[in-house]
């Protein structure tokens, strides 16, 4: 029995904390919450790469993936290749990399959402998909809401 797609996403904003572009995806055939998430990370590193944008500040809503990637290299880990892939693209395009709170992150729920539900592999946003952009006045707004 294959399993449903996992989802993933990818958010880019500017220093304003405004929509520059995102991402929606999926993989299909495994519920590895953790390839999907590492997926995420690198699709988002390589699109900010082919961009040219460098020397900027990557927010990551969970230590354990921070912590792969500032951390040593782990070449028996079961992702090590693309570990260091994100590592080799975080050095080379001068990236920051931090952790922060998943509270409040409605945008990048939206964008899973759309991921998982696409059949589409990779899906690029050079403006908010629809239904989105109420959701970045909120972010832009700062408004708490109860995740329940």
């Amino acid at each position: 029995m294959a399993s449903q797609p996992t989802g993933f996403n990818g958010l880019i904003r500017n220093i304003a904390g405004l929509f520059n572009s995102g991402f929606p995806g999926n993989i299909t055939n495994t519920s590895d919450i953790l390839l999907a998430e590492l997926h995420a990370i690198f699709q988002g590193l390589r699109m900010i790469s082919d961009m040219g944008i460098s020397d900027f500040v990557c927010y990551f809503d969970s230590l354990h993936y921070v912590s792969l990637i500032n951390g040593p290299s782990m070449k028996f880990h079961v992702y090590a290749t693309l570990i260091q892939d994100i590592k080799d693209l975080v050095i080379t395009s001068k990236a920051s990399v931090f952790h922060t709170l998943c509270e409040g992150n409605y945008c990048a729920d939206f964008l899973e959402m759309l991921g998982a539900a696409s059949d589409s592999v990779l899906t690029i946003h050079v403006s908010p998909p629809d239904g989105m952009i109420q959701l970045i006045k909120v972010g832009a707004w700062e408004t708490l809401f109860s995740r329940g």
